[in-house]
């Protein structure tokens, strides 16, 4: 049951949203699935420590060398490398498979950030009657005569760059292709971030979203726009015995996905780095617990997530860093 919730919902998300172009709230659904699997055990809250690839989704102004470190904040006691990232996820108990593949490229004064992204729902079963000329009966039931699926892919480039010693800046383009039964959408949107580090342990971050007030046109005119949000928050880091605690908050303003009412989110993360190495990450997304574990090597890292969902069932997320 819950499974068929899921395809429902997500089906209204995109196979309707042609025919609401002027007052959809379901528009920019598929692209608030978040980035990486440290996020979402973090509860997403993660506007203010995205300084590794998924910076391109996150903040773009993340992407400046000399704040990335896995350890920490401020300056990375290593040089800066380049980095992929891989993500796979199950959201809602399997129902939607998000796919990620992020490039981050450290740059003299600043970097660059290029991905790709599938948010999409699989083999959505359309049925019909075994005679379609006669009425539906014990010998004429409903059949499965095609399958079908809807699916988002985001291609996205950033760039982040000093401004000063303590001030980030960074803003990012992402091309939208959306493929429904009834047709296929394009178009781009433009992301700014903002990242502001007063002191080695404590930062805050910044992201205007669809600044342009990003638009997805089909076929014969029809198009639909996503309106501009802001992503807010802030991260604060302590040693405690044995490693490094972080605690981190954000907030979604006008963040107009699935109701009319809903106009701001809450996301709080947690978590707990054990000699550099392992970590353990719990979290608060609009009203969903989460959970997450982690393992960081020099040139390697993996991570895995988990969000609880008591309509839509459980996500799961992995995903995994090489340094180079």
């Amino acid at each position: 049951m819950k499974r068929f919730a899921t395809l429902a919902l997500y089906s209204i998300c995109t196979l309707t949203s042609p025919t609401l172009a002027q007052t959809s709230h379901y528009t920019g659904d598929p692209l608030l699935l978040g980035a990486g699997a440290r996020a979402l055990g973090m509860g997403s809250a993660y506007v203010a420590l995205s300084f590794d690839a998924t910076a391109i989704y996150w903040n773009p102004a993340g992407l400046v060398p000399e704040v990335y470190s896995r350890t920490g904040f401020g300056k990375s006691s290593s040089p800066p490398k380049r980095e992929i990232h891989i993500q796979h996820a199950e959201q809602f108990g399997g129902s939607v498979n998000h796919d990620i593949f992020a490039l981050r490229l450290p740059l003299r004064k600043g970097g660059i950030g290029l991905g790709i992204v599938r948010a999409g729902v699989d083999g959505i079963a359309l049925t019909g009657l075994e005679d379609p000329d006669r009425p539906i009966g014990p010998d004429n039931r409903p059949v499965i005569i095609d399958k079908i699926g809807t699916a988002d892919y985001v291609f996205r480039i950033a760039y982040g760059r000093h401004i000063t010693d303590k001030l980030r800046l960074g803003a990012g383009i992402k091309m939208i292709r959306r493929d429904l039964s009834v047709g296929i959408g394009s178009g781009f949107g433009l992301d700014i971030g903002l990242l502001y580090i007063p002191t080695s342990t404590f930062r805050i971050g910044a992201a205007i979203r669809d600044l342009t007030k990003t638009r997805i046109a089909f076929p014969d005119g029809i198009a639909d726009r996503i309106s501009p949000s802001l992503l807010i928050g802030s991260a604060l880091q302590r040693r405690v015995p044995g490693g490094d605690m972080t605690v981190g908050f954000s907030t979604h303003l006008n963040d107009k996905k699935s109701t009319r009412e809903k106009t701001r989110s809450i996301q709080l993360g947690t978590e707990y780095r054990l000699q550099h190495r392992l970590a353990f990450r719990l979290g608060y997304k609009d009203g969903h617990f989460t959970a997450g574990t982690g393992l960081q090597l020099s040139r390697f890292g993996v991570d895995l997530a988990f969000m609880e969902h008591d309509q839509l069932d459980n996500t799961y997320r992995i995903s995994a860093s090489l340094f180079f």
